[in-house]
């Protein structure tokens, strides 16, 4: 029996008490399926057992159940050796999650996406920043901290929203962050650093830019959730308040849930835990190709937002965010993605191990206004 499920503010936070649905997830890295379909009918069993008598949330269940669906029949078709059976069932679940998408404009001085076709502010309030490790201590150009070029793919691993082979451009919003998404030790290791920033002017770059959100977690909710001051991930709560927000939220759970299995061993050359977040990326690549399709006038950059699985303490570090390659390279001397390469701009690098401490490299980069492209 399914209904929609009509409850109060304050049952959806008691909802999200439940430390069983917190995020990320540790898992025995036994059976990838089994786990995530626990997971799934633990959420269904909860949402069932929610009062209907409330007045500020409503989501139908039914949905969500059918959402979960997909997402399982698709990571067994991958375990079975069908990706494109796989794809299919992840494309039916996205049709459903795009019905009513999960949308957090970040209003705070660090995280802040607006509509650029109304946006006039030069001074754009998102920086993110890359970590490169390099083996010696030459000097280095900007490309060299951008994605790894086209003519070197047979360098790209697999990552949680890339497979090998496949270049993507990954950003963070802290420095420490980057350090420890990378396995890099900024005391040890020669490890160059810039600053991005998002070129926003539709007319200059031609490029429509847009981020899916899968930041946040259902301990965002919690009012009395205690937060690290020091790092940047942090969502303003009236940005959560939304009724909109939070029912889109009960929808869109088992994917940021499916997309936030912390990796058992990072040694093995197959990570069960990517199977759906790579199943996204090439679900967001398909996009950017319709849309290109669609609207022949604007390049389309669509990017993931994310929290870090690479343990619980990164997860509350910022924000990871990933944008796919998507362009031709932009010549044979800059082998870079062409809609990337006119979409970022960032800073000259500088050595991490110059600085006495991560957080002044950090501070020196903010204070930065010497940004350009990588073909300046």
């Amino acid at each position: 029996y399914f209904m929609i499920i009509d409850i109060s503010n304050l049952e959806f936070k008691n909802l999200w008490e439940d430390e069983k649905l917190f995020l990320p997830i540790r898992w025995d890295g036994y059976d990838f399926l089994q786990t995530l379909n626990g997971l799934f009918d633990y959420y269904i069993k909860k949402l069932d057992l929610l009062p209907n008598n409330g007045y500020d949330v409503r989501v139908d269940s039914k949905v969500v159940k059918r959402a979960c669906g997909y997402l399982s029949k698709a990571v067994a078709h991958y375990l079975n050796g069908f990706p494109s059976k796989a794809y299919s069932s992840f494309k039916s679940a996205m049709n459903i999650f795009m019905d009513k998408p999960l949308k957090i404009y970040q209003k705070s001085a660090i995280e802040q996406f607006e509509d650029r076709r109304n946006h006039h502010n030069t001074d754009d309030s998102l920086k993110l920043f890359r970590v490169t490790a390099v083996g010696d201590n030459k000097p280095y150009g900007r490309e060299r901290v951008f994605h790894t070029p086209y003519n070197l793919r047979s360098k790209v691993s697999t990552n949680r929203y890339s497979i090998a082979g496949y270049p993507s451009l990954y950003l963070g919003t802290s420095l420490e962050l980057c350090c420890e998404e990378t396995h890099i030790n900024p005391r040890q290791d020669f490890a160059l650093a810039s600053i991005f920033k998002l070129e926003r002017t539709l007319e200059y770059s031609n490029t429509n830019i847009q981020v899916i959100e899968l930041g946040v977690k259902p301990q965002d909710f919690l009012n009395n959730r205690r937060v690290n001051e020091r790092f940047e991930r942090r969502i303003e709560s009236s940005l959560l308040d939304s009724s909109n927000v939070r029912a889109a939220y009960m929808l869109w759970y088992p994917l940021i849930a499916a997309c936030s299995y912390i990796r058992v061993n990072k040694n093995d050359p197959f990570a069960a835990e990517y199977i759906i977040p790579q199943l996204l990326m090439q679900w967001v690549r398909s996009e950017i190709g319709s849309q290109q399709d669609a609207e022949n006038e604007y390049d389309q950059l669509i990017g993931i937002r994310y929290f870090s699985c690479a343990s619980n303490k990164a997860s509350d570090m910022g924000f990871n965010y990933v944008f796919p390659t998507s362009g031709k390279q932009k010549s044979s001397s800059l082998p870079y993605c062409s809609v990337l390469a006119k979409s970022f701009y960032l800073s000259k690098p500088v050595y991490v191990h110059e600085f006495e401490y991560l957080y002044e490299c950090e501070r020196y980069l903010r204070d930065l206004r010497d940004f350009a492209f990588i073909d300046s």
